[in-house]
């Protein structure tokens, strides 16, 4: 970018600064200015309609009191002549046939005497306020006669012979005060209850269009546009007789004049600010171009010798500051010519060094192995600047190098052969370790129980997948008698060979130990006892053993340090098998184990499994878990069957895993309770 765009975008920059600065003052000022508005606003609307409420009951008050002094109108009240109380009201001027005016008189026991105009057979005053007024208080101001009607009252007490204290009762509709306010304002006005019914409006469609949502005891002032008209909508609650909010009066302000007049004056001066500074900032890149000249011709001059062109001089040189610039070019011409002649020579003296070397390289370079010739090419394009004068003894330090590397790769090759005599030596050891290890894998597997024979009482399926040739994880199942079945699930500590020889080693004293003793308590403290006398690679095995009564369903088992086993209820319930709180076997001797006891309803599904199964991990480390396992088993793992448990889960591991490799041995044992005489199931 040049310079002068530089200064003219950093000038053009402050500019648009400035004037932003300057539009976010106005808009600032503007909405003070609003909120000032809306403060007059709704401080005017307020005392507007104060004075006009007041002027209304000053009217009622000078007619209510002409009332009071006119005989005709207390004598046909005394004699309750309801024609003569109302011939009297006319010939006063008050016009009660309308449902403007609304009159009433109660009397001292709260019994209307008289009512007519908009409220006949209706109380207008409430309770509090009729005792107010029975005491003597002129009660004066708005009042609501009914869910959408608000009238303008006045009241005054009098005494009648024969009758005691009565009140006189006067009003008007609220809707003529607020048809005189709207002529006040020029202004559409609403007059709405707490409730937000229309009490009256001076133009209900309006109203409807503009689908206010006020807060009729909150005053406030907002702007709308609406149809494309511009309204102040101002909403100032209004108060009854008794000082209580009763509604909202909302005006609309129609201001789409002064608004489109202030849009356009805004409008206007944002334009002129805008021509204004563009016609600086253009005016100042001008003159920054015309100033800028013969710096620019320098440059160029500059950079064609950069290029290596000699034949660009400078046009003009003065003995300003652009004149001393262009003297220096003219003397640095001078000194590029004379630098490219002599690398020129140079560079031929360099070429004819460069075809002996390469010529003496080619005719060794078979004698090596590619990488070693690779490092000889770089060793020779290192050559420092001050040898190149001495050629001959670049070239004998090379070919002394080559030479040294020629020995070195003969005497690589000769360890290579010597290694892959080892290697096959090796390889063969370990072909037969390794088909000597598949063989223990397959006795391992063997000895294994297969599968379980067809029983009406009883369905159980183990599984086992090694994470090596052989595992240190086993399960067991078999008949104790004709009605107890045994199971056991265990897992070696370790892996490989030494786990999968003390766990052949525990299975078989375990299943010979259970065959002569029925409790399982007893079982596993006889194996553990046995198992840690002479424990010298220090090994030991977690163990679940139980046996179920095929009859009853009753299960009693050990859990001697191994995972919690899951219930599967025939309804899908999951919960995890309560834990015994025993040791590991062969940890230590002596240890007492107890046993616990649960009893299983035809249909429940016991599962049990090794750690391989919540321990294996993905490729980002992270665990399988048991609460993973816990939504698979609620899944559905009471419809399936036996085999199809176990499945599902190693599955759902290995499709968890992601093609990690398998961290531990996955053992896996389902036993389906169906009850001591129930029907041959399959599954």
């Amino acid at each position: 970018m040049l310079l002068r765009t530089r200064i003219t975008l950093i000038v053009a920059t402050g500019f648009a600064v400035l004037m932003l600065g300057i539009w976010g003052a106005t808009l600032l000022r503007d909405r003070v200015a609003e909120a000032q508005e809306a403060e007059l606003a709704i401080e005017g609307q307020t005392v507007l309609w104060r004075e006009i409420v007041a002027f209304q009951t000053a009217n009622l008050a000078r007619i209510i009191e002409r009332v009071d002094g006119s005989p005709a109108f207390r004598i046909a009240l005394g004699f309750s002549d309801r024609p003569g109380v109302s011939a009297a009201l006319q010939e006063l001027g008050v016009n009660i046939s309308d449902d403007a005016t609304y009159f009433e008189v109660v009397s001292a026991d709260r019994e209307v005497m008289f009512s007519d105009g908009g409220s006949t057979n209706r109380y207008i005053l409430d309770a509090g306020s009729l005792d107010r007024a029975l005491k003597g208080e002129v009660l004066s101001g708005l009042r609501q006669v009914s869910a959408n009607q608000v009238i303008v009252l006045t009241t005054r007490t009098v005494e009648l012979p024969g009758k005691g204290t009565v009140v006189l009762v006067l009003g008007r509709d609220a809707a003529l005060g607020m048809e005189r306010f709207a002529r006040g304002l020029s202004a559409v006005t609403t007059l709405v209850t707490l409730r937000g019914r229309v009490v009256a409006s001076t133009d209900f469609r309006l109203w409807e269009r503009a689908k206010l949502a006020i807060t009729p005891r909150r005053p406030t002032s907002e702007r709308m546009v609406l149809d494309g008209r511009n309204y102040n909508v101002t909403s100032i609650p209004v108060s009854d007789i008794s000082a209580s909010t009763v509604g909202a009066l909302v005006s609309f302000e129609d201001t789409t004049e002064t608004v489109q007049a202030t849009a356009f004056i805004r409008q206007s001066a944002v334009a002129g600010a805008i021509g204004l500074v563009l016609i600086g900032v253009i005016g100042l890149n001008v003159f920054l171009w015309y100033s800028f000249r013969p710096l620019e011709s320098a440059i160029d001059v500059l950079q064609a010798l950069a290029r290596g062109d000699t034949s660009v001089t400078v046009g003009h040189v003065g003995n300003d500051e652009i004149g001393r610039i262009a003297s220096a070019v003219l003397a640095l011409r001078g000194n590029v010519q004379a630098l490219a002649e002599t690398r020129r020579q140079r560079e031929r003296v360099r070429r004819r060094q460069e075809a002996v070397i390469s010529a003496e390289l080619q005719a060794l370079a078979d004698a090596i192995d590619p990488t070693d010739r690779e490092e000889v090419l770089a060793l020779l394009a290192r050559g420092s600047e001050g040898e190149q004068d001495d050629e001959l003894r670049r070239v004998a330090r090379v070919l002394h190098d080559l030479s040294r590397r020629i020995v070195e790769q003969h005497t690589r090759l000769s360890s290579m052969v010597v290694e892959l005599r080892e290697a096959l030596i090796t390889k063969t050891k370990l072909a037969g370790l390794q088909q000597e290890l598949e063989i223990a894998r397959q006795v391992q597997l063997a000895i294994l129980p297969k599968e379980f024979p067809p029983d009406a009482r009883v369905a159980i399926h183990g599984q086992m997948t090694p994470a090596r040739e052989v595992g240190g994880d086993f399960y067991d199942y078999f008949m104790i008698d004709d009605t107890t079945l045994g199971f056991v699930v265990a897992d070696v500590s370790g892996k490989g060979v030494p786990a999968a020889l003390f766990m052949a080693i525990a299975r078989t004293l375990l299943r010979s130990t259970a065959l002569f003793e029925r409790s399982p308590a007893s079982s596993i403290r006889r194996l553990n006892d046995l198992l840690a006398v002479e424990n010298e690679q220090m090994l030991f095995v977690t163990v679940l053993y139980g046996v179920i009564d095929l009859s009853s369903g009753r299960v009693t088992y050990v859990n001697a340090g191994h995972n919690l086993p899951y219930r599967i209820t025939r309804a899908g319930e999951v919960s995890t098998m309560p834990s015994t709180g025993g040791m590991a076997v062969a940890v230590l001797e002596g240890f007492v184990y107890v046993e616990h006891e649960l009893h299983l309803q035809p249909g429940d599904t016991l599962f049990f499994y090794t750690d391989g199964v919540t321990e294996a991990f993905d490729v980002d480390e992270r665990p399988y878990g048991e609460e993973r396992l816990e939504d698979l088993l609620k899944s559905g793992a009471a419809d399936w069957s036996v085999p199809e448990l176990s499945e599902r889960v190693l599955a759902s591991v290995h499709v968890f895993e992601r093609g990690a490799p398998q961290a531990d041995d996955i053992t896996c044992l389902t036993l389906r309770y169906f009850g001591g005489h129930g029907p041959r199931r399959t599954r």
